[in-house]
């Protein structure tokens, strides 16, 4: 006997055991029932002269009052004595965060204890982020790669990572999410960065470089618990030549951004050469405090009256054209396009021309080509801003996450002349910056959105890898970077980088490939290089209209359409308990052989004595669910709603379906697996049969009750 019989015995076994406690039960039940009179007082045989000694009377049970339970008395939390350390603890005075009421204080002090030094408001970018992750799990992961040759001496190095983060206090920092009524930034006394070590010196370079690219996307998947973890990670790995080691450095974007980045190398590896050719240096704390009191003077109010009337009369569908909407984690990909000699040209020449920066007329051009795509002639994208506001002396020398995104609106007329939408559109930008101090969440929901503002970012990264630099000391112990790399992955399904890489510039397509195929980016390029290219022939007279058109055809036979499907069927399986536990690649290739169908109401899905070859999950809608009795009526006997597996039959080969499964709502979507996929999956993933059955006895159980109830 194979596995598959085995299950499907043990689940019919398991149905019919079920069928059978449940009328044990009842009987029971109404036996028990029996023993009782209406009284409620219990029947109890008693012998009387002259009758039979079965009879049975009444027992008399006579009244007594029960005395009142005197309750002790409770004193009230502010009575109880507690000791003066945690009265400071709980002072909310001591805190920055103005807003914090005393039980997510006590939440607070409950979770860290004496080790908490402050206590901040999340600031708008930060906001953003942790709204975003909700929807992005891989999100928002800042990670930086050293290639470096540096005499290592560990303990020094500790030494100083800990002496880096007892200056910084965002490298001590903690997120509160859960169990407050909103989310606060913990800066603890004690927190330390994680570091590892690893021996990879009998590798060669190549297998080296190779091995160091596994380990960078390994730790990206591992992530960081953003109440427990330090927030700070550094793996060091030793190569095979003498004195040379690359350094994963690793943070939550929340916490930092490239500025930062910059900060806390420049301490950390100055530092350890100063400390290794023994010269000393004081070391100066590092405080958000004077950022945090500039952000609470901030109308934010004002911000969101002006961004209610830039946004008013923008259409709210904001995806890309290719774009494909499902709900599995971000898979990143990246792909990098310079632009060549005669585009470098053609920008230069274009800024002098407009008197515009270049990331200004690369902009233009961007928003111009996905609204024609779109068929408008207006688009919303989001721009990230550094934050780092000159109103705050010291908020460059600073570590943290000080970034937001803002919407960047782009409105033209074929007939408008280059130049004036050049102009409009650097001063726009620069108003857009000056109201960056409210996340998108916060202006979706005040301007009444359900959409997201913006879908896709484009950003003037400036933050180069520090190839060829280094820290020295005339001769003396040093460190060299010989290479690098930096990954720095938000939360949008593009985003858009104009940045340098070998020494060229051009556009670093970071997308999700689970929502972007490699061809759709590729075409959204090629078509802003051909925009570039037109300026040559646009003057100061030049106008929108003479800029080329976009084919939006290409798109639609860019896009794969199977991989479309497969992703969108392996998302929505992802939802499904019977499934929770299951890997994204595992489900993409079950979904591989599925098909999704849509029915309206009263639409027949499944027909009463027909032999069902596929087990159907609904998805989206409400099904009605019919049984025959002995006379040949079909009977309704329960719901199946969203997530419901609609009939077994297939699960017992040779066996027909003994329901009728009718559309109860309009569009209602179903997945069919076939039993041939599940079979094989179930071989290889012999738990899910376990909750397969979970969800039959669910099923079950409901239609007893609904029928108990009936009865």
């Amino acid at each position: 006997m194979d596995i598959m019989t085995q299950l499907q015995n043990q689940l019919k076994g398991m149905i019919g055991y079920n069928f059978l406690m449940m009328g044990q039960m009842a009987k029971m039940n109404v036996k028990a029932l029996g023993n009782y009179s209406r009284s409620g007082v219990p029947d109890i045989p008693v012998k009387i002269p002259g009758q039979s000694p079965t009879a049975k009377v009444q027992a008399q049970v006579p009244t007594v009052k029960p005395e009142p339970v005197k309750k002790p008395e409770l004193k009230k939390p502010s009575e109880t004595r507690i000791s003066k350390e945690l009265k400071e603890l709980l002072d909310p005075n001591r805190y920055s965060a103005d807003s914090i009421s005393e039980n997510d204080l006590r939440h607070i002090i409950g979770q860290y204890g004496s080790t908490v030094e402050n206590i901040y408001e999340l600031a708008a970018g930060q906001k953003w982020m942790l709204e975003a992750a909700k929807r992005v799990k891989s999100a928002f992961f800042l990670q930086f790669l050293i290639k470096a040759v540096i005499k290592l001496d560990l303990a020094a190095f500790r030494q100083q990572a800990d002496e880096v983060c007892r200056k910084h206090e965002s490298l001590r920092s903690a997120f509160v999410v859960k169990g407050v009524e909103q989310p606060y930034r913990i800066i603890l006394n004690n927190r330390v960065p994680e570091i590892n070590c690893f021996d990879f010196s009998d590798l060669s370079m190549e297998e080296f470089d190779e091995k160091i690219r596994t380990c960078m996307e390994t730790d990206r998947k591992r992530g960081f618990d953003l109440e427990r973890d330090s927030l700070l990670r550094i793996s060091i790995y030793k190569s095979c030549e003498e004195d040379t080691y690359a350094l994963i450095i690793s943070q939550p974007h929340i916490n930092s951004d490239g500025t930062s980045i910059g900060i806390m190398l420049k301490d950390l590896f100055m530092g350890y050469v100063l400390d290794m050719n023994g010269i000393d240096r004081k070391i100066e704390k590092q405080s958000y405090q004077n950022y945090s009191d500039y952000l609470g003077k901030i109308d934010t109010a004002k911000e969101l009256d002006f961004w209610k009337k830039g946004l008013n009369g923008i259409d709210e569908d904001q995806f890309l054209p290719g774009q494909q909407i499902n709900d599995l984690d971000y898979s990143s990909s990246r792909l990098f396009v310079p632009f060549d000699d005669d585009e470098l040209t053609v920008l230069k020449e274009a800024a002098k021309t407009y008197k515009v920066t270049q990331f200004t007329i690369l902009q233009g051009l961007w928003g111009i080509a996905i609204a024609r795509l779109k068929q408008r002639k207006q688009i919303v994208y989001g721009a990230i801003t550094a934050g780092r506001d000159a109103n705050v002396s010291d908020s460059m020398a600073i570590e943290g996450g000080f970034v937001n995104a803002i919407p960047v609106v782009i409105n033209f007329d074929d007939d408008e002349t280059l130049e004036d939408f050049f102009h409009s559109l650097q001063k726009n930008f620069l108003e857009y910056m000056n109201n960056s101090h409210v996340a998108p969440d916060q202006i979706r929901e005040y301007i009444g959105r359900k959409q997201p503002i913006f879908t896709h970012l484009l950003n003037n990264q400036n933050f180069a890898t520090p190839k060829g630099s280094g820290f020295a000391m005339g001769g003396k112990t040093g460190v060299q970077i010989i290479g690098g790399d930096l990954y720095d992955n938000l939360s949008e399904d593009l985003c858009v980088y104009i940045t340098q890489m070998n020494g060229r510039l051009g556009c670093n397509y970071s997308y999700n490939s689970h929502a972007f195929s490699k061809t759709v980016i590729e075409i959204l390029s090629l078509h802003l290089k051909k925009m570039i290219r037109a300026l040559i022939n646009n003057g100061t007279e030049g106008t929108i209209g003479m800029l080329p058109e976009a084919d939006s055809g290409m798109i639609e036979v860019a896009q794969d359409i199977r991989q479309i499907n497969t992703a969108r069927i392996a998302g929505l399986l992802k939802r499904n308990p019977v499934f929770k536990d299951m890997t994204e690649d595992d489900l993409l290739k079950l979904a591989a052989g599925c098909r999704m169908e849509s029915f309206t109401e009263d639409e027949m899905i499944i027909k009463n004595g027909e032999r069902v070859s596929s087990l159907p999950i609904i998805v989206s809608g409400i099904c009605t669910l019919y049984k025959q009795t002995g006379e040949g009526w079909n009977n309704p006997v329960s719901m199946v709603r969203s997530g419901g597996i609609a009939d077994y039959s297939c699960l017992f080969e040779g066996e027909i379906s003994q329901n009728t499964v009718v559309a109860g709502s309009s569009d209602v979507e179903v997945i069919f697996i076939p039993h041939d996929a599940l079979e094989g999956f179930i071989l290889q993933h012999p738990e899910i049969m376990k909750e397969i059955s979970r969800a039959i006895y669910k099923d079950r159980k409901t239609f007893m009750n609904l029928w108990v109830n009936a009865t």
